[in-house]
């Protein structure tokens, strides 16, 4: 598969940056590799995560996601299994499963993939870019925050068994 928009085949490069970093629910997510650089079959964000946090139980309906542990611990429920994650593992979300993710280590670092790409433009739609001077928000999401997050989920076809009616 050859990445549109590049010249050299499948030579990438990606650094961490201003321009590819969001504020996500409650944490920063920085897209390394977009849908639009692999014509929609993947895409690539490195999710940072704090203790306690992580997404409400949801669904992809669209697409199936990886997640591969680079620091840190986490407890994933895929479905009816519970998996404790950790540095060097990894853990796949089949689409049309609920699951949910939770830093129980103090930070965490994920290499979330989806496929095909979706998760990304979820991110940069939903996400607040992020700049050298923002100020992380104190406290749990507002539900102006949280009615934000069902309609734009609904665009991606995400949905949450535990907030929707």
């Amino acid at each position: 598969m050859a990445f549109k928009n590049n010249s050299l085949a499948n030579i990438m490069h990606r650094t961490i940056s201003e321009d590819n970093t969001y504020y996500f629910l409650n944490n920063f997510a920085s897209i390394i590799v977009s849908g639009e650089e692999t014509d929609g079959a993947f895409g690539i964000v490195l999710c940072h995560g704090i203790q306690g946090g992580g997404p409400p139980l949801h669904i992809h309906e669209l697409e199936d996601e990886s997640f591969y542990i680079l620091e840190g611990e986490l407890t994933f429920r895929v479905g009816d299994e519970t998996i404790h994650a950790k540095q060097g593992d990894y853990v796949f979300a089949p689409r049309g499963i609920p699951h949910t993710i939770k830093t129980i280590s103090e930070t965490s670092k994920t290499l979330v993939t989806s496929y095909p790409a979706g998760f990304d433009r979820f991110v940069k739609e939903l996400g607040i870019p992020y700049t050298k001077d923002f100020v992380k928000p104190d406290g749990p999401p507002s539900p102006e925050t949280i009615k934000k997050l069902i309609e734009v989920s609904k665009k991606y076809k995400i949905s949450y068994p535990n907030l929707e009616s």
